[in-house]
């Protein structure tokens, strides 16, 4: 049985026709992420602050050293009230705290003193001392965000300024009071890009909102990308205001730093909608925990921030100082060389660094051009059916109508990312199906002759089922590359399908399709055989091994790496830029090489495992195209070191497997 026959033709036009589509969509997205290739290094001014304290040194002198070496940004918190009085530019007290200090000794401003004496102290405010005119008009422009007029009082308005807030002292201790002034001119003075930390209050409208941004606007329009923080976790706006935080994005032209989290609930809330909001105003941010990067020698930080860059499109690199000596380098030195060492990697792999630049809305995102790849997947759905003999032309007619009624009703019912992700799947699941129905003819020949012939003709099977499973990665691809998706703020919920249910399928055609030559006469034969101890066994070490490699796919893993698996990592990747994945180059193509290359009967004996390991293979190369946020070239170029070291490793174990049929194994055994 064939996938072409004259019933099915319409559905083969239908399918190149949507392929075209996505490789349209392919092609947009391949010179959209060309030009999106500026980063942006920025550094936790809070946390340089205190190191620079700590040993002494020029915090201007050290910026200068950092910014020759490749930063190009200061990241500046929003000052917090248990904050204040740490610059000496201001004091803050609570009322009961300063009417008892009244008590104990005499106060030195004439002001507050005069306000203890005459019982005017209201023990439920704070109070504020500010010896600074920048940070009085700061305080002056927060505290006015923040509460009703009638609730902050100037007590005095002249140096130093006295004000009265009432507030209890745990919520003032919480309150951002916006940036220092200081810390954006010596940003401007050392022309470095500037990007705000702001908290959110969730009592902010659009008013507010506005305020918060011109307030740093106001000394340094080179803002960049904007980060949130704060004890709430959550972005400007949320939960009521997103809108008008879109709105003071879309006005002022700067970028939202979405941070990169392993752990979902770490997630800011309000980031996926607010990204939703501006779309092609996202970029994503990664930083390292303080904890973690205690841990982590100076080489290895580089080369986690340079791999996030390169695989997982980040393009703002959050630092914070490392607080460690590096060989006979001094703190300092070090922190430029860790810097220095970033920058000349990304240029080297040809990076520019300055303003982060997002994925912005490209062609490739049109819901028509979209809505034409969709069409493949009910395409090899129909052409799957003529093979294995089950068509029906009204099953046919309800595929495509299916697949058109599911992407146009999620248009309208806005879940058009939950639809792509529906067709995604079924395709790579599909097109994983025909991939591994390409090697049929390979299940059955019988081995060649020659170890050359044998090579060429194991490595085209293997490189005609590997470019099946690509189309099928090409589809995703064309289905699933929005923005959005590419920022990993829409994500696809079908990766871990993809590398789960392939093997799968993969061992039930093996046993149930008889072309496979699995000597499997029923398919009730499979359930009533014997299960010998060494079968038993066996099934449990696969089960437990397609659990792990589960558990360890993405970032999100709780199952660490074990040390080899690491410094094999790290050798593939310094050698290679790119680093193949080990169940493709490991297991996947070595078993495509080996099938061809088995005598019938050794083919027989162990195909369930080979079915197994090529379907990991075949699932794992559409799966590679699956994580959106990687580049396509990065991915591209992960296939193919796959396909030539597996290619490697495949025929090495056909040398092996024919010098021990040959030279060992008695003819008459053969």
């Amino acid at each position: 049985m064939n996938f072409l026959t004259p019933r099915t033709r319409y559905a083969a036009i239908v399918l190149l026709v949507a392929l075209i589509a996505c490789a349209a969509v392919a092609a947009f997205r391949l010179r959209t992420e060309s030009h999106a290739r500026r980063v942006e290094i920025a550094m936790d001014f809070t946390d340089f602050e205190a190191l620079a304290r700590s040993y002494n040194y020029n915090p201007a002198a050290f910026l200068i050293a950092l910014r020759r070496a490749g930063l190009t940004s200061l990241a500046l918190t929003e000052e917090l009230g248990n904050s204040v009085g740490l610059d000496g530019k201001a004091y803050a007290i609570q009322g009961a705290a300063l009417l008892n200090q009244g008590r104990v000794a005499p106060l030195a401003d004439p002001l507050l003193a005069t306000l203890v004496r005459e019982r005017r102290i209201n023990t439920s405010a704070v109070y504020l001392i500010v010896f600074d005119p920048a940070t009085f008009q700061r305080y002056r422009t927060q505290l006015a965000l923040h509460f009703e007029p009638k609730s902050v009082r100037i007590l005095r308005r002249s140096r130093p300024w006295v004000m009265e807030v009432l507030t209890q002292v745990d919520y003032f201790n919480a309150l951002g009071l916006g940036i220092p002034t200081n810390q954006i001119e010596l940003a401007r003075r050392l022309h470095l890009l500037v990007v705000p930390r702001l908290q959110n209050d969730e009592a902010f409208r659009g008013a507010q909102i506005d305020a918060a941004f011109a307030d740093v606007l106001r000394y340094d329009p080179k803002v960049s990308t904007v980060i949130f923080f704060g004890l709430g976790n959550q972005v400007l706006g949320y939960p009521d205001h997103l809108e008008d935080t879109a709105a003071a994005f879309a006005r002022n032209l700067f970028s939202f730093g979405s941070i990169e989290t392993y752990d979902p609930s770490q997630v800011q809330k309000g980031n996926d909608k607010l990204a939703r909001l501006i779309p092609g105003r996202t970029v994503r941010v990664q930083a390292i925990a303080k904890t973690e990067l205690d841990k982590l020698k100076l080489e290895e930080i580089v080369a986690r921030y340079v791999l996030g860059v390169r695989e997982r499109n980040v393009r703002v690199i959050y630092l914070r100082p490392w607080p460690h000596q590096d060989g006979d380098l001094t703190i300092e030195a070090t922190n430029v060389e860790l810097v220095k060492g970033i920058a000349d990697q990304l240029k080297s792999a040809g990076f520019r660094l300055g303003r982060a630049t997002p994925i912005p809305l490209y062609h490739g995102n049109n819901r028509i051009l979209v809505g034409i790849a969709t069409l493949a997947v009910p395409s090899i759905f129909v052409l799957l059916l003529e093979f294995f003999g089950w068509y029906r032309r009204r099953v046919a007619i309800a595929a495509y109508a299916l697949t058109i009624l599911l992407y146009l009703g999620a248009i309208a019912a806005h879940h058009e990312t939950l639809a792509r992700s529906v067709i995604a799947l079924a395709g790579a699941l599909l097109f994983a199906t025909a991939a591994l129905v390409t090697l049929i003819p390979a299940w059955n020949e019988a081995p060649a002759a020659r170890f050359g012939e044998q090579f060429l003709r194991s490595l085209g099977w293997t490189l005609a089922a590997t470019g099946v499973a690509l189309l099928g990665a090409l589809v995703v691809v064309g289905i699933m590359s929005s923005p959005l998706a590419m920022e990993e703020i829409d994500r696809f919920r079908g990766v871990r399908a993809i590398l789960a249910l392939p093997p799968l399928i993969a061992l039930c055609l093996y046993l149930f399709d008889g072309r496979y030559g699995a000597g499997v006469q029923r398919p009730r034969d499979v359930f009533v055989s014997p299960v010998l101890a060494y079968q038993l066994l066996a099934g449990i070490a696969i089960v437990a091994a397609g659990a792990l490699m589960l558990v360890r796919s993405g970032n999100e893993s709780d199952v660490s790496p074990s040390a080899f698996e690491l410094s094999l990592r790290h050798a593939l990747t310094a050698v290679l830029s790119v680093r193949p994945r080990f169940k493709e180059f490991v297991i996947g193509f070595p078993a495509m090489m080996l099938v061809p290359a088995l005598a019938l009967r050794h083919r027989r004996a162990i195909g369930w495992l080979l079915a197994l390991a090529i379907g990991v293979g075949i699932g794992d190369v559409i799966d590679t195209f699956s994580h959106l946020h990687t580049a396509l070239q990065i991915s591209a170029l992960r296939i193919a070191y796959g396909i030539a070291i597996g290619a490697a490793i495949g025929a090495l174990l056909t040398w092996l497997y024919r010098l021990w049929v040959y030279r060992r194994v008695p003819a008459a055994a053969r």
